[in-house]
């Protein structure tokens, strides 16, 4: 196709649209240079701004800057297109990216994601590490997290440094960095214990400042856009539920959020993306039972998914609003001497358990386990199995769930199944839950239209405690 003719004083010869639809340009390292990207999706231009990252401007701007780099304005070629006009066409056919916007753990620029090409508009900058000491943030956790004989403090420090580590890692290497297992960490303490200030002074500027709160997206799974840009996501008492199949869910939903390196971005008025986000989950609530109904209900695929602290009131909390702003200050010029120690940290020898995938203390403090276990029935039902003598010397025992209520009544003489046998249904529904929860003590099979249950003794040194 011959070249459009253009004025002496015009930018580079332009050529028009060939048969097959596609823009041709005479100098294509030199419009290639041009940071300029086209999100289609949103028919939206994204130009660089001062502070490194990227702003969402107009079709008209955006030819302005390409005027700026040597496209004119000025001259029409035979298609009547201007050199900045077929500029920014071809802009749009080989610039184009599939998301343009904040996302987690990856600095600001263009990036290739299941072989989409994809722009950071905007990222966090990380706290500096450097050499220093951090006697306030040091007091804090490690009073806060001293309790029973559990070496708490450093269980967290570990989880901590792992994720500081991953994060780091992620920025300085988006595509080469491999996906790291975590836990979700989860803080129960009385109120006022210094748990808000742990995470809001703390392990949110460690994160780069950014924190959303998955809640809503636990419960109905939509439109989760804005969780993308945050590394930290806490979940805190305001999302207690007393349902218990809702805290069921809560614990598959939880297990998808942070256990999958691909995650499913839906956007109100936008097509479904996958991304791979990096983030860290952290649930904190008070210690009685309101609070800890925000705890998804235990089992036992998440042994290796839930760090569970417990966490009494730290020392050195400030007392008055003036106090408050001077410790707040020196917890944040203690932040690069914590992350510098952090890069450093390693987990002391211990014998408790460490999980393959994460190399993290396996841990959930049992005085928080035991409260867990005692707001889910089917726990209760286990126990009350165990005491009765159900099995009574023989190997298993077996039958329907009307049989096995009425098994269970017969030798229920102070009425304890009352208040858990609240229906005709519940009997079965918990012998079906703890099938799942607890396959090596109860199965479930189909016979004649209705399920079949077997029962089995609890092994001599495995108690009733799945995690």
């Amino acid at each position: 196709m011959p070249v459009a003719e253009t004025p002496d004083n015009a930018a580079e010869p332009v050529e028009g649209v060939t048969s097959q639809g596609m823009i041709c340009v005479a100098d294509v390292a030199k419009i290639s240079a041009v940071p300029l990207h086209y999100y289609a999706e949103k028919s939206s231009w994204f130009a660089p701004d001062s502070r490194g990252g990227y702003f969402k401007t107009t079709s008209a701007a955006a030819q302005s800057l390409l005027a700026a780099c040597g496209f004119s304005k000025a001259f029409k070629d035979t298609n009547g297109n201007s050199p900045a006009e077929s500029a920014l066409l071809w802009k749009m056919q080989n610039n184009s990216v599939a998301y343009a916007g904040e996302l987690a753990g990856y600095p600001a620029g263009c990036h290739e994601i299941n072989g989409r090409p994809i722009l950071v508009t905007c990222a966090p900058k990380l706290i500096a590490p450097q050499p220093g000491d951090f006697p306030t943030i040091a007091r804090l956790i490690e009073t806060m997290l001293a309790v029973d004989e559990h070496p708490q403090a450093e269980f967290f420090y570990a989880w901590l440094a792992s994720a500081y580590i991953a994060l780091r890692e992620r920025f300085q290497d988006p595509t080469g960095s491999f996906f790291r297992f975590s836990p979700a960490l989860y803080l129960a303490g009385p109120r006022e214990c210094g748990k808000s200030a742990l995470i809001k002074l703390i392990i949110q500027p460690l994160f780069g400042g950014r924190m959303a709160d998955p809640t809503n997206y636990l419960k109905d799974g939509k439109f989760n856009k804005d969780l993308f840009a945050a590394p930290l996501l806490v979940i805190d008492d305001k999302g207690a539920s007393a349902n218990l199949a809702e805290r069921r869910q809560r614990g598959e939903a939880i297990k998808s959020l942070i256990w999958t390196n691909e995650q499913r971005m839906e956007g109100k008025g936008a097509d479904a993306l996958i991304l791979t986000p990096f983030r860290r989950l952290v649930i904190a609530s008070n210690d009685d039972e309101a609070g800890l109904q925000i705890c998804p209900a235990l089992s036992p695929s998440l042994l290796d998914k839930l760090l569970i602290l417990r966490a009494c009131r730290a020392d050195g909390l400030p007392k008055a609003n003036a106090e408050q702003d001077q410790w707040a200050k020196r917890i944040r010029a203690e932040l690069p001497a914590l992350a510098h120690w952090l890069l450093q940290f390693s987990l002391p020898a211990t014998d408790y358990e460490i999980s393959d995938r994460t190399r993290l203390p396996l841990f959930q403090h049992p005085g928080i386990v035991s409260a867990l276990y005692d707001l889910q029935p089917e726990m209760r039902l286990l126990e009350l199995i165990d005491l009765f003598d159900l099995l009574a010397n023989r190997p298993c025992w077996e039958g329907f769930a009307t049989e096995f209520e009425q098994t269970m009544r017969s030798h229920d003489e102070k009425h304890l199944l009352d208040r858990i046998f609240t229906s005709g249904t519940t009997a079965g529904k918990m012998l079906t839950e703890l099938s799942r929860m607890y396959p090596d003590r109860v199965t479930t099979t189909p016979r004649g239209g209705k399920s079949h249950y077997r029962i089995f003794p609890a092994p001599k040194t495995n108690p009733v405690n799945p995690i």
